[in-house]
C-alpha cells in the first residue's frame, strides 16, 4: 500500500513535469524567491530587502504574489486601500514600504499585467521579482534563489503531511542561490553543502526597532509585554523580543496568516491587562488597521530586515546585468 508521504511526491513531480511543459517567459527578467519548508524562512523581508536593493541599482522591481489567503483574484495592483482579507497581509506589507506589488495566482499574467498598467519599457530596467515562486514552474525565471531557516532547517525531514517539506529536500540543488536565513547554522550548512550546492549564504536578522501604534520607534526595554502573532516561526520571534530585553509575561501563538476577529482582540486585550504593552510582528500589525482603536496607546509591533551579504548581492546583479535582451 502506499504511503501518504509517497503519494505526496508522486503527485509532486506530476504537477512539477506538467507546470514546466506549460512554462511561460516574460520580456523582462525573473528572480524568483522561495522556499522548501512551510512557515517563515524570511521570504517576505528578504524580498523587500532584494527590491530595495534593486531600486539601488537603477532597475524597476515589480512583486509578483499570490497574496496567500487575499481573496481577490487579481491581477490587481495592491495598494492600501486594500484589506489584507482581499490581497493578503505579506502584499500590503511590501507596499507599506514603497514597493510595487501585482498580486495574481498566474504570475505569467500578473506580470504582463504589470508591463501594461505600469507602463514597463526597458529602459526603465524592469526586474520581476517572483515571491514564493520556488514552486510556481509555469513562469520562466532567470535567477532561483532559495530560503532555507536556520533554526529548523529541513525539520523532520519528511513530506507534507508527515513534515514540513513542500518539495524534496535534494531539489535545492537546483536552486541557483541558496541562503540559510536568520540564524547561523553550521550542521545545516554542511548538510546543504554535501547535496552539491555551490553557492550558500547567511543572511542574518536585522532588528530594525519596536514601534508604536503610529509608527514611530519606540524604546520598550525591561517593559512586561503580553506577546502574539500568526506566523510560520512563532519561537524565532519569542526569542528575538527576549534579546531585545523584553519581559514576556504571556503569549499566544495563533495560526499562520491569522485573520483576526473582535473576539480575537477582547481575548488579546484580556490577557494583557496585568502588562505595560502588547506586542505584535509588522505583518500582524497591518491586520490590526481596523481594529487599533481597541488597543489604545498600548499596541507595539517589531520591525524587522534580512541582511543580504554584498558578496551574494553582487552576484544576483551581476547574474540580471548579463541576461541577454530578452
Amino acid at each position: 500500500m502506499i504511503s501518504i508521504e509517497s503519494l505526496y511526491l508522486l503527485l509532486y513531480h506530476w504537477k512539477k513535469k506538467r507546470d514546466l511543459s506549460k512554462r511561460k517567459k516574460l520580456p523582462f527578467p525573473v528572480i524568483s524567491i522561495g522556499n522548501l519548508t512551510v512557515g517563515g524562512t524570511g521570504k517576505t523581508p528578504f524580498t523587500i530587502e532584494l527590491a530595495k536593493e534593486a531600486l539601488k541599482r537603477g532597475f524597476t522591481p515589480v512583486i509578483l504574489t499570490r497574496g496567500y489567503r487575499g481573496k481577490l483574484k487579481g491581477p490587481l495592483l495592491v495598494s492600501t486601500t486594500y484589506k489584507p482579507e482581499e490581497v493578503g497581509d505579506e502584499p500590503l506589507l511590501m507596499v507599506k514600504r514603497g514597493l510595487k506589488v501585482i498580486k495574481g495566482a498566474d504570475r505569467y499574467s500578473a506580470g504582463n499585467y504589470a508591463i501594461k498598467t505600469l507602463n514597463l519599457k526597458s529602459e526603465m530596467k524592469p526586474l520581476f521579482i517572483l515571491d514564493d515562486g520556488f514552486q510556481h514552474w509555469k513562469l520562466h525565471r532567470n535567477l532561483d534563489i532559495l530560503l532555507i531557516d536556520g533554526i529548523k532547517g529541513f525539520g523532520n525531514n519528511h513530506l507534507i503531511p508527515l513534515g514540513p517539506l513542500r518539495s524534496p529536500k535534494e531539489e535545492a540543488t537546483s536552486a541557483d542561490i541558496v541562503f540559510i536565513t536568520k540564524h547561523e547554522n553550521k550542521s545545516l550548512e554542511n548538510e546543504i553543502k554535501k547535496m552539491g550546492v555551490k553557492s550558500l549564504y547567511f543572511t542574518p536578522l536585522k532588528i530594525e526597532g519596536v514601534k508604536d501604534g503610529n509608527d514611530r520607534l519606540a524604546e520598550i526595554q525591561k517593559k512586561t509585554a503580553f506577546v502574539f502573532a500568526g506566523i510560520g516561526n512563532f519561537e524565532s520571534f519569542i526569542e528575538t523580543l527576549e534579546k531585545l530585553g523584553i519581559i514576556i509575561k504571556a503569549y499566544k501563538k495563533f495560526i499562520d496568516h491569522k485573520s483576526y476577529s473582535e473576539r480575537n482582540i477582547r481575548e488579546i486585550l484580556n490577557k494583557a491587562k496585568e502588562t505595560d504593552l502588547i506586542l505584535t510582528t509588522e505583518k500582524d500589525f497591518i491586520k490590526l488597521q481596523y481594529y487599533k482603536h481597541f488597543f489604545g496607546e498600548k499596541i507595539f509591533y517589531l520591525q524587522i530586515s534580512l541582511s543580504i551579504p554584498q558578496e551574494a548581492l553582487v552576484k544576483i546583479f551581476d547574474t540580471v546585468d548579463n541576461i541577454p535582451n530578452l
